[in-house]
This record gives C-alpha cells, sequence and structure tokens, in this order.
C-alpha cells in the first residue's frame, strides 16, 4: 500500500509539472527563430533570418493543447513538421 501511495504522488507531481510546464504557442515561435538564428553562417542572416521567420512562423503553426503536453504543426508549402512540446522542450515528431 505504502509503494502504492509513492507511486501515486510520483505520477502526480509528474503530471502537475507538465501542465505547468507545458509551453505554448509563443514559446514554440521564440524556439523555432532561436533555431533559425543558430543556424545562420553570419550576422546579416541570423538578423534576417530572425526578422523573416517570426510573421512566418506566427502564420503556419497550428496547436493542439492537450494540457500536459502540446502538438505543433508547422505547415510548409507541400509538408508538414509536427513537434511536441512537453516540459518546456520541443521534440520533432514527423516531417512529411
Amino acid at each position: 500500500m505504502k509503494n502504492f501511495l509513492i507511486s501515486l504522488v510520483i505520477i502526480l507531481v509528474l503530471l502537475v509539472g507538465a501542465a505547468v510546464t507545458n509551453p505554448s504557442r509563443e514559446e514554440f515561435i521564440n524556439w523555432g527563430v532561436a533555431e533559425i538564428r543558430s543556424q545562420a553562417d553570419n550576422d546579416i542572416e541570423r538578423i534576417f533570418g530572425g526578422a523573416v521567420a517570426a510573421p512566418m512562423l506566427e502564420l503556419q503553426t497550428e496547436v493542439d493543447d492537450y494540457v500536459f503536453f502540446s502538438i505543433f504543426t508547422l505547415q510548409k508549402s507541400e509538408s508538414e513538421v509536427r513537434y511536441l512540446g512537453v516540459f518546456n522542450n520541443f521534440f520533432i515528431l514527423t516531417e512529411n
């Protein structure tokens, strides 16, 4: 019985932590801009890449919020990329 209660408390703490740190759309867009800037080869690309990326990500991003995690779908010209957002981190799920 004691092990069950300890397990239950750990699961509840993880779920509350996941709900509190579930990333928002704005956090995903900021992360995307930072990723684009980090891949730039020079300062001009970093400046223009960030300036162009934010509005494009705003228009092309859809979010499905599931309280404990979110699925972000980025619509590209002929494909879509899906990301999992959980514990303030982003992981690629599919790339079509």
